[in-house]
């Protein structure tokens, strides 16, 4: 059964297999296992005797098996062959006792797991003569073994991902409170202010400024409120787009020049006059999800190009700028819920969810959303979304598809 026979055997011949009958046939018939007597010899030679129990364990009978010297080889699996007769050789070679593990392929095509071990016997004068070993199917364990490390796999993956998720969590939690307490502070502080407004002795105009940073910090609270709500709302999937056809280069453009985001930046818009069915809402977040997260991402001096153009039966909305740009590598996380960027301050972290809803809303429309560098250096965050009315079914089309 061995692929060589080392070739310095001595005596052998008719006499030297006679003298190899096994003494306790009958008993080694009874074990579950293979056992075989492999005479040593310069050529491959058929087994000088292998069990009846490889007919039961392979659906080899003991005749193919003592009669075919080529019929282990050839039931090696490819995958084991090159690596088994190689370890084989050096057992031949060097005297010293084989334990291996290899796959068979059985005469069904089934693939049974064998634990090989087999000693060298040798005659009186110390030449070798017989390998005598035995073959047992561990096709079982090792299937149970898989299944342990498959569900040890699956242990470590969940340890992984619920300390992920406590990460995520921490850092969510961390990102709100500063995001909510932040214009909470301001809000209370600029409230405390106009109540003692006339003990203070404030102008018209100081209160007005007050008022208007009121203002201003009570819709970026809403902003943040209503983006976590809309991110729970739409992992349960119970947002749908409300779709008008509308100037989406005007709404864009309204936007820009209304955001106090963009306040004190040098912002170039180019709008063109192109209409789609789309949700106003949605259309308007993912704009001003954009306009923050280049605000937050860029310093003040940086520049921001908002861009509105057809691109054939689609619009494009692109918002860049000149900032530090987006690593290659970070380009499709970023738009996972709660993910930040390599540049995220750690004073001003932000929840991480606005470029999710970017991603969600445009998702909802039928469109897709992308980063990518901008020519020139920084970020360019494009949303690309069907103009057409998906509820219009086209001239010659059958509902429900087919042409």
């Amino acid at each position: 059964m061995t692929p060589m026979r080392a070739k310095r055997a001595k005596g052998g011949g008719a006499a030297a297999d006679r003298g190899a009958e096994f003494p306790y046939r009958s008993l080694v018939e009874r074990v579950p296992a293979i056992v075989y007597l492999d005479p040593v010899g310069p050529e491959p030679t058929s087994p000088t005797y292998v069990s009846p129990f490889v007919e039961k364990m392979l659906g080899y009978p003991a005749e193919i098996a003592t009669g075919d010297p080529e019929w282990w080889a050839q039931a090696l699996h490819p995958d084991d062959r090159e690596r088994v007769l190689a370890e084989w050789m050096r057992s031949d070679e060097t005297g010293e006792p084989y334990t291996g593990e290899y796959r068979l392929i059985a005469a069904d095509g089934r693939t049974v797991w064998i634990r090989d071990e087999a000693v060298l016997l040798r005659d009186e004068e110390g030449a070798p003569v017989h390998w005598q070993g035995v073959m047992l199917d561990i096709t079982d364990a090792k299937q149970a073994n898989d299944d342990l490390t498959r569900a040890l796999d699956l242990e470590r993956q969940g340890m992984e991902d619920m300390r992920r998720a406590d990460e995520i969590k921490t850092t969510f939690l961390t990102a709100v409170s500063h995001d909510i307490r932040t214009p909470l502070s301001a809000i209370l502080g600029n409230a405390l202010t106009l109540e003692e407004g006339d003990r203070l002795g404030i102008t018209d105009e100081e209160r007005k400024q007050l008022t208007h940073s009121l203002a201003a910090k009570a819709r970026r609270l809403n902003t943040i409120v209503t983006d976590l709500l809309d991110t729970e709302r739409l992992a349960r999937g119970v947002v749908e787009p409300k779709l008008q056809e509308i100037a989406v280069g005007g709404l864009v453009s309204l936007l820009v020049w209304d955001s106090e985001t963009m306040a004190g930046r040098q912002v170039h818009v180019d709008t063109r006059s192109v209409t789609a069915w789309v949700d106003p809402q949605m259309i308007s977040r993912i704009v001003e999800n954009l306009l923050m997260n280049a605000a937050r991402h860029t310093p003040l001096e940086s520049q921001v190009w908002v861009k509105v153009v057809p691109e054939g039966s689609d619009v494009l909305i692109a918002i860049e700028d000149d900032g530090p740009g987006l690593p290659e590598e970070h380009r499709e996380s970023i738009f996972r819920p709660f993910e930040h960027g390599p540049m995220t301050s750690v004073h001003n972290p932000g929840v991480g969810v606005g470029l999710s809803l970017v991603a969600k809303f445009t998702e909802l429309h039928g469109g897709r959303v992308w980063v990518e560098e901008r020519e020139g250096g920084g970020a360019s965050f494009n949303v690309l979304i069907p103009r057409g009315n998906p509820e219009v079914v086209p001239e010659g089309a059958v509902p429900g598809g087919g042409a």
